[in-house]
């Protein structure tokens, strides 16, 4: 069966799904690595996703990952160890379905608070702090949670509407 047919009627219970591979990598937390994985998403998906939501999609992960390799290093010195990510995306009818876990540090509770842009005076931006707004502000259905030692990250990132469901 291709990744697009239907399965028979009548054959077990199960719904009739559109069903898609699944774009897969472990990593550690590595500015390289991070680099080299957005570039293989970007590889498999520009043949049926719009530039637009693999922009947004490609946003959305550099700073989720980033901020894993900047904040979640465990332990220092000599013992120090690289957290290790797992993200898994999978394509549905309306857009991209995204599931990160990491071994790092807790993510700090105000991350996740909703967010709103500071105030716009040229001679004073930040250099930081934008990237939880970018975040719940391109995303859909964001959910975090921590379970013993590792951080679980899910959301969605929607279609534009120019883009239609797979056939």
């Amino acid at each position: 069966m291709t990744p697009t047919e239907r399965p028979e009627p009548g054959i077990g219970n199960r719904a009739q799904t559109l069903t898609q591979p699944m774009f897969h990598r472990v990593l550690d937390a590595r500015p390289e690595t991070v680099r080299d994985t957005l570039q293989d998403v970007r590889a498999r998906f520009r043949a049926e996703v719009s530039d637009d939501t693999l922009g947004r999609l490609e946003l959305v992960l550099a700073e989720v990952m980033n901020n894993v390799a900047e904040h979640a290093p465990l332990s220092e010195g000599r013992g120090a160890r690289l957290p290790v990510i797992h993200l898994c995306i999978v394509r549905y009818a309306s857009g991209l379905a995204c599931a990160l876990t990491d071994d790092g540090v807790s993510l700090p509770d105000e991350c996740l608070l909703p967010r709103s842009l500071p105030p716009m005076i040229p001679e004073d931006l930040p250099e930081g702090g934008f990237g939880w707004f970018l975040i719940q502000d391109l995303t859909q259905s964001l959910c975090y949670y921590r379970e013993e030692s590792r951080n679980y990250l899910a959301f969605s990132v929607p279609f534009g509407q120019s883009e239609t469901a797979p056939n």
